[in-house]
């Protein structure tokens, strides 16, 4: 190597060493990774002096002062005479070998840190300096996350939005400030709690650091508590605190009672209080997560005794995730109406006792039926304190209980439990179902079915998760569709979030109107294609079962404010019992049109009982027949309307009343007109190829019918999910009904066989069985009875004529 490359290379690691060197001081001058050492060498001071290492326990204590030293105490200079305080403290109890004076100090230093770190945050963020808000808000405590909690990130992106200069300084400094505060209030419960258990196991340290670090924190939170409550009940709640610390040396009644008084002092008081958005969304959560208790409890007991583990644990997780609710909303509630208050926090616990003892004495538990009459009583006063508002459901708690409740079939996967995620996904179904669902049908169809064929059989490219956990799939192929759903989802929400103008809510609402009634039409026009001649009068009931239903429907819109909210809890089931009565009435009527409208022994039994049927008719007697031609065209047509109002019903809530009356006044208006023109078109079509098309359309209408049916079934638990290995597009179920399910193809088939069936035995018996018989007895066939490909001649008897046969002739 010559001297110039030797000279150039020690050139190029000499920049290389002071780029290192630059890069692991600037590391460490990080103040989060500092506060870590000074964290780390107190707890490496607290071992070293369990093992009864007093010199490395010096060491350690003195490596923690130099990690503050520097960077860190002139961020936190508020708060330096406290950390060097309890440094200090730190180095004399570990000459005295004292672990719990020791433990005390390391709680002191760090809600101290936390502290400082807190003012200087606020500080950079108030004057637009997003850098050092960045660096300073990574020392920061977070809400402990559950299944229905997560860590908060707020102050992050306001951060980052500052940084964008998309958010202005002040609202930045809120932003922070909420997310820290919450995060605070919520880490000192914890910290009293925590105390509260070192005490009761006998770990005196563990009760003195926690209670020395809830005595910091505490000092986050006095200035929202003056805000809040006064300064005198302020200093009542500092000195409530300082005890908490001051006994928790020698713990026993004194340190108890202390506890007891610095947690009292907490009930009720919100340090980040909510805005009305929410605490409406808060609301939500609290109610359906109480609501869930009983559910999951009364899947898991039996006779007094608990027979499934898993749901007792997911009764317990949700009472604790209403109680955090309950906790958030507390102060507010109290201020509203604060006997209600007590007596639901009352009613919280005892409901938490009934759950855990359920837990810990599997064999003697309260019964269902008490837990759910607890939780009904709960509600209750809860909704008595509940402003109006804060009762209306919100879509933001439905996609975080959505959310959260993929995060549980997540995990359930993951630990190979894959019946608890089926449990999981169809409860986020429900969640998705009973709310966004509706109002997203009425504003995006397609995105709603997006995302309801991911949750199912697949959309978008991706396999649907009831069929990849009916595989037994392994959970990075359930995260790949996870992701595609969240980004559904949170179109979804971005759709809803926006107001929708008048001209979109009329053209909505007129397409929903005139898509669920064009299909009424095409039912009813399948039905009474054929109903000519002889057989005209069948279409009365048929057409006046069909106003019924559109009454009907019309009534259940007026309702809708009361009927609505009383059959959502039915939700899946009452579309599934009205399918099944509908494909109940349309089997009959698939029977009756291909074995009694085509023979002729019938057609001619119908004139010799038409004119007793009018005698019947006019004594106000109804024959079973135009009982079920009735309930038919009750049904067709209410099962559209039904669906409607819901739809439209959504509508009304985002945009009033005015804008979805115009738009399904003319929805109304474009089906009336379509349903003109095809009875009117019916009358025209030649009766052979009529007969023919009608027998299919009602083969089709049934398969169709049954599909879905079947696949609502599935929805409520009602039928098992076998999934196929086929690749169907989601239409194919929205419009044929046909889902990648061996339960509803099956059920298809047999609907399928049985409408062919019925043909080919009406055949077999009206003219193949004929044949034979003549053939063998050498005599000439009788000509067959009308069916389908048969129309009478011109010299067919008419509906006047006397009671003989009608036997057109072959054409």
């Amino acid at each position: 190597m010559t001297p110039l490359r030797r000279t150039l290379a020690l050139v190029a690691l000499a920049l290389l060493a002071l780029a290192c060197g630059a890069q692991a001081a600037s590391a460490a001058t990080e103040p989060w990774r500092a506060a870590q050492q000074v964290q780390d060498g107190l707890f490496r001071a607290q071992t070293d002096l369990v093992l009864d290492d007093r010199a490395s326990a010096q060491r350690a204590v003195r490596g923690a002062a130099r990690a503050y030293a520097g960077p860190l105490a002139e961020g936190t200079r508020g708060v330096a005479p406290d950390v060097r305080g309890a440094l200090a403290a730190a180095r004399a109890a570990v000459r005295r070998g004292d672990q719990v004076a020791l433990a005390e100090a390391r709680g002191t230093v760090r809600a101290a840190l936390l502290r400082g770190s807190f003012a200087t945050t606020l500080a950079a963020a108030a004057r637009g300096d997003a850098v050092t808000a960045r660096r300073w808000l990574l020392l920061r405590d977070f809400r402990t996350a559950t299944r229905f909690t997560r860590p908060g990130a707020d102050a992050t992106l306001a951060v980052e939005r500052l940084a964008r200069r998309t958010l202005s300084p002040a609202a930045t400094r809120q932003a922070v400030a909420k997310d820290l505060l919450d995060a605070s209030q919520a880490r000192v419960r914890e910290l009293l709690a925590d105390a509260r258990r070192g005490d009761e196991q006998d770990l005196p340290a563990r009760r003195a650091e926690a209670a020395a670090q809830a005595q910091g924190t505490f000092a986050v939170l006095r200035d929202r508590y003056v805000e809040d409550r006064g300064a005198a009940a302020a200093a009542r709640a500092a000195d409530a605190f300082a005890a908490l610390e001051r006994t928790s040396v020698d713990g026993g009644r004194p340190f108890l009672a202390a506890v007891g008084s610095a947690t009292q002092a907490l009930e009720g008081f919100t340090a980040a209080p909510f805005t009305d958005e929410e605490a409406a969304r808060r609301a939500q959560q609290l109610l359906r997560f109480l609501a869930l208790v009983p559910v999951e409890y009364g899947r898991g007991v039996q006779d007094g005794k608990v027979t499934k583990d898993f749901e007792i644990q997911e009764a317990v997780a949700f009472r604790t995730g209403a109680k955090s609710a309950f906790d958030d909303l507390r102060d507010q509630l109290a201020k509203a109406d604060e006997a209600s208050t007590r007596a639901a926090a009352a009613g919280l616990d005892r409901l938490g006792g009934a759950v855990d003892r359920a837990q810990r004495t599997p064999d003697a538990v309260a019964s269902a039926d008490a837990v759910e009459g607890l939780t009904e009583r709960t509600e209750q006063l809860l909704r008595q304190a509940m402003p109006e508002r804060w009762e209306a459901p919100t879509d933001e708690s439905d996609y975080d209980l959505i959310d959260l409740t993929l995060d549980r079939m997540e995990a359930a996967v993951g630990a190979g439990q894959y019946q608890q995620a089926e449990q999981a996904r169809l409860e986020a179904y429900a969640f998705f179902e009973f709310g966004p669902e509706r109002r997203l049908r009425s504003f995006d169809p397609g995105l709603a079915l997006d995302v309801e064929g991911l949750i199912w059989f697949g959309a978008a490219g991706e396999d649907g998760l009831a069929e990849l956990i009916a595989d037994r799939a392994p959970r990075r192929d359930i995260r790949e569709t996870r992701i595609t759903l969240d980004a559904k989802l949170a179109d979804a929400a971005a759709t809803l979030g926006d107001a929708a103008n008048q001209t979109t809510v009329v053209t909505n609402a007129a397409i929903i109107v005139f898509r669920e009634g064009l299909e009424g039409v095409l039912i009813l026009a399948a039905i009474t294609a054929s109903m000519i001649g002889v057989r005209r009068r069948l279409r009365r009931p048929v057409m006046v079962g069909a106003i019924a239903g559109l009454l009907v429907s019309l009534v259940t819109w007026v309702l809708a404010q009361t009927l609505l909210d009383s059959l959502d809890q039915y939700g899946e089931k009452l579309e599934a019992v009205v399918g099944l009565i509908a494909i109940g009435v349309l089997l009959l009527i698939t029977n009756w049109f291909f074995h009694k409208v085509y023979w002729s022994e019938w057609i001619g039994r119908f004139h010799r009982q038409r004119k007793r049927y009018e005698q019947l008719e006019k004594r106000g007697f109804v024959s079973a027949q135009a009982i079920g031609l009735f309930v038919l065209g009750l049904t067709s047509v209410y099962r559209e309307g039904f669906e409607t109002v819901l739809f439209l019903q959504s509508l009304e809530l985002s945009a009033g009343t005015a804008a979805v009356i115009e738009g399904a006044g003319l929805g109304l208006a474009l089906t009336f007109a379509v349903a003109a023109v095809t009875f009117l078109l019916q009358r025209k079509l030649p009766y052979k190829r009529m007969l023919v098309v009608t027998g299919v359309m009602i083969g089709f209408v049934l398969v169709v019918m049954v599909g879905q049916t079947a696949r609502t079934m599935q929805g409520t638990g009602w039928l098992s999910i076998t999934p196929i290995h086929a690749d169907l597009p989601y239409w194919s179920g929205l419009w044929f009904g046909v889902y990648p399910t061996w339960e509803t193809i099956a059920a298809q088939v047999l609907a399928a066989a049985f409408v062919i069936g019925s043909y080919v035995l009406a055949q077999e018996v009206r003219v193949k069985r004929p044949r034979r018989k003549a053939t063998k007895a050498g005599a000439t066939p009788a000509p067959a009875a009308a069916g389908p490909g048969d129309r009478p001649t011109a010299g067919a008897p008419s509906e006047d004529a006397d009671q003989r046969p009608l036997t057109p002739s072959r054409r």
